[in-house]
């Protein structure tokens, strides 16, 4: 992030516990956590007896009695008002269909197709949605920030239109260190930021345009159905758009070229200072239509009472849920396992928690393990935890999440940390791996947003640290081991989202490397539970204020 400046190390280090190989119940603890453990636990969570973990049902049922029986078994004691559950509402909209989109213009009608060209959502849970001939107006990255003085839509009345949007922020079209966050995208960039400011505006539908470089993965992904299917939205109250849609490239292009405008050189005015939406004289049509409910999921969550000071609290995250059963999907196999994402993740979870068990004295600060539901749906469990919180958000040290970590080697030389540098986690998270031998690295695709997209980010939305870390490769040793390189690109190209995401598919798993991830996770918690100190956000973020607000001292 442009404004960014480096964190100290002084002062926030010196006040932490020795490491842990200075203490022998620390490492007999960690010694609990092994690759046939984990492996266990993820070959239980993707199994087809659960189901894909969707939202309620049975594949519900079976996956969060699982984690509570993990956790009673390891003494971990129950964390909401003495019940490992932590229950609420999600709307729900159960699609008859892909529901249709048509585009028209002065030589008539352009072709869209499902799957090929669009993915389509319902913008709430409503039976029937429905835009006619909603004016069609290019919003550029569909952006309104005072800070930067940009605003895509001055001088245009959005009521009642349709926006067509890029996907990311000027900063990650161009890599200029001089517009928002440069490389790394900006929250103005994430798709709920768009679609929200232009529900406010007026819109009553959104086309999202997708490349493979902007969202950071294939087109393959929307259209196969993993994020197809039954939609869950909370009740919030928030403006809605009434459909919404992500478009394809090549659709995308098509759009341009009826409207008589070149998509490249838009694409490049709408990353320049000046922009102005366009209006592009099409008008687009479209209908969606299904069951509406309403469906009770379930966080797990488990704690350890602090020692001393039980009323400071660390807290683990990892999501449990996946994409369920999907009867449209194009494939023979319509369950989606999510092994990697996210039984790794949940496996790793309960790993660390039966490590904490198994310590002969509680930390001086209060430990939760916070298995989150519906956080392929839009991070909604997390959101509802931050938002009730069993420890005030003031007394929350931080959250330590872990997600779709990648179990193709025996070891790693590096971790990739989303937002590195963002706040003080990340100092002590170096200072942990540095014992195993890792170095701490940005993510490198910022522009893709992975820092926003896992259950860490409702936390700092809120003004608490958190972070998200996983181990990678050298280049060197991917070199000396293609066989990583390999498993990363099948998992890209054929796992994430899919029903192929299953454990040992298609190269047997190697789980040292993860192990170790777990462990590294284990070890800073430890440490931050057992320290006085109060982890902030480096100088210059957006969420310094907020904490410093929260704990003025």
């Amino acid at each position: 992030m442009k404004t960014l400046v480096c964190i100290s190390l002084a002062a926030f280090t010196t006040a932490v516990p020795a490491l842990a190989q200075d203490d022998p119940a620390m490492v007999e603890a960690m010694d609990t956590i092994t690759a046939e453990n984990i492996r266990e636990d993820i070959m239980a969570l993707s199994s087809r007896a659960f189901e894909g973990r969707a939202p309620g049902g049975i594949g519900e049922e079976m996956t969060v009695n699982f984690i509570a029986g993990q956790f009673a078994q390891a003494g971990i004691r129950p964390g909401i008002d003495g019940s490992f559950m932590q229950p609420f509402e999600l709307a729900e909209f159960r699609p008859d269909g892909g529901g249709a989109l048509s585009i028209r213009g002065q030589s008539g009608t352009i072709p869209f197709e499902l799957s090929d060209d669009y993915v389509l959502y319902a913008g709430e849970a409503r039976e029937r949605l429905e835009v006619n001939d909603s004016r069609l107006i290019i919003g550029g990255f569909g952006i309104r920030a005072d800070e930067e003085n940009w605003n895509d839509y001055s001088g245009v009345d959005l009521t009642g239109a349709t926006a067509v949007l890029f996907r990311g922020d000027p900063g990650t079209a161009t890599g200029n260190d001089d517009l928002f966050g440069g490389n790394a995208l900006s929250v103005h960039g994430l798709m709920g930021s768009k679609t929200t400011l232009a529900a406010e505006l007026g819109a009553e539908a959104v086309l999202l345009i997708h490349t493979d470089q902007s969202a950071g993965y294939p087109w393959q992904t929307l259209s196969s159905g993993g994020t197809s299917g039954v939609q869950y939205s909370l009740e919030d109250g928030d403006p809605n758009l009434t459909l919404f849609a992500h478009i394809s490239e090549p659709a995308a292009r098509r759009l341009f070229e009826e409207a008589g405008l070149d998509y490249d050189a838009v694409y490049a005015a709408a990353a320049a200072p000046g922009f102005e939406a366009i209006e592009t004289g099409l008008s687009l049509s479209g209908q969606h239509g299904g069951e509406v409910g309403s469906t009770l999921t379930r966080n797990v969550v488990g704690m350890i009472e602090g020692s001393e000071s039980p009323d400071e609290c660390l807290v683990y995250t990892a999501h449990w849920d996946h994409m369920g059963i999907n009867p449209d999907a194009p494939t023979e196999d319509q369950l989606y396992n999510g092994a990697v994402d996210n039984a790794v993740g949940t496996s790793m979870l309960i790993n660390i928690a039966q490590a904490y068990g198994a310590m002969p004295q509680a930390p001086r600060r209060s430990v939760y393990f916070f298995a989150t539901a519906a956080e392929e749906r839009g991070l909604y469990g997390a959101k509802y935890f931050v938002q009730n919180p069993p420890c005030p958000r003031a007394q929350i040290v931080g959250a330590l999440n872990m997600d779709a970590h990648f179990p193709y080697s025996d070891r790693w030389d590096l971790m990739v940390v989303p937002g590195l540098g963002t706040n003080e986690l990340m100092v002590e998270l170096a200072n942990v791996a540095e014992g195993f031998g890792r170095v701490l690295i940005d993510d490198p695709n910022p522009a893709a947003g992975g820092f926003y997209r896992s259950d860490h980010y409702p936390f700092i939305e809120e003004g608490i640290p958190g972070l998200y870390a996983v181990g990678a490769p050298t280049p060197e040793q991917a070199e000396a081991d293609p066989a990583i390189n390999e498993g990363f690109a099948w998992y890209m190209a054929n796992g994430y989202h899919h029903a192929a995401d299953e454990i040992d598919q298609p190269h047997t798993w190697r789980l040292g490397g993860l192990t170790d991830d777990a462990r590294i996770y284990f070890e800073l918690g430890w440490r931050l539970a057992n320290s006085d100190q109060w982890p902030n956000f480096t100088e210059g973020t957006p969420w310094r204020s907020m904490r410093d607000e929260m704990r003025p001292e």
